[in-house]
């Protein structure tokens, strides 16, 4: 790795030793010497630092090694990453518990291309990864300290700038399966934090309803009707809760919902809205048809 990397890989984890390394060699294989690969380790008590350490004999892995905090989120340990990080850009919201197809280095340029015709700082959010300048993002403060819409309240306050652009793009990372036990705990864990900060952002209880059944192909009917049925205690548990600190202006939830169906769409459809060439020739090959079209991750 070369001495002032030009990307920094930030990852978070905690207790996913039976994924990490999979997900690692998933990277390595694609990486070159502009890439640092930063690991925070949240307080793991499964072993992760030991494969981590064993990891970091084939290739150089920043590893920030932390003592447990409850007090302590997921968005304060993305901060951790960041501030870690030594590249000028930062690709984010890669899972320790994923395996990532080979066109990283492809969203990069997809992004260079994006920032050019925008003319400023920007944010884009592709499909389980998100890609800025470091500085940026610290200039503005980072994410909340929350476990669940960190990610969310970022894009809102990059919308209320402008700054934010939703990539649809073919979904090249894959989610590790995990063990049934673990997997149901955490799906419900998950669901119900999500939702509670989700109500805690503003969204009303009629409008989650709303919002629910008309996505609700994205579900499998057991998923949808577990998200129906926590609504009331997710309500009930924003209610109770502080209201979020702020890092900044925000869009309200429903001007945030018409800014992302304003301003999402495939690179070609990106780029046309800034009349410049959707061409796709400086990608390799293979990895046009993954940014030719979307899957509608924006929904």
């Amino acid at each position: 790795m070369s001495a002032q990397p030009l990307y920094s890989v930030c990852m978070c984890n905690y207790n996913m030793a039976d994924t990490l390394e999979c997900s690692l060699r998933s990277l390595f294989k694609q990486l070159d010497d502009r890439f640092e690969v930063v690991v925070v380790d949240d307080g793991s008590s499964d072993g992760s630092l030991e494969v981590l350490r064993r990891m970091q004999q084939e290739r150089t892995i920043k590893i920030v090694s932390l003592k447990r905090d409850s007090k302590r989120k997921l968005g304060a340990t993305r901060n951790i990453s960041v501030k870690e990080a030594s590249g000028t850009y930062v690709l984010l919201h890669l899972d320790c518990d994923d395996v990532f197809g080979p066109y990283l280095i492809d969203f990069t340029q997809v992004f260079h291309r994006l920032e050019k015709v925008a003319g400023r700082n920007i944010l884009v959010s592709g499909g389980h990864v998100n890609m800025l300048r470091r500085d940026f993002l610290l200039e503005l403060g980072g994410y909340l300290n929350i476990y669940r819409g960190e990610d969310r309240d970022l894009w809102s306050r990059m919308a209320a700038m402008g700054a934010w652009i939703p990539l649809d793009h073919i979904d090249f990372i894959t989610r590790l399966p995990k063990k049934k036990g673990r997997k149901v705990v955490k799906i419900l864990s998950d669901t119900l934090d999500h939702m509670r900060n989700d109500f805690r952002f503003g969204l009303s209880f009629m409008g989650y309803v709303s919002a629910e059944l008309k996505g609700r192909s994205k579900f499998s009917r057991p998923h949808l009707l577990l998200r129906l049925l926590l609504l009331l205690p997710a309500k009930i548990l924003a209610l109770c809760a502080e209201p979020f600190p702020s890092l900044g202006p925000k869009l309200k939830h429903t001007d945030f919902a018409a800014y992302r169906a304003q301003h999402r769409g495939t690179f070609a459809e990106i780029m046309e809205r800034h009349g410049a060439s959707d061409a796709l020739s400086f990608l390799r090959e293979e990895a046009r048809p993954i940014f030719a079209s979307g899957q509608g991750i924006w929904g």
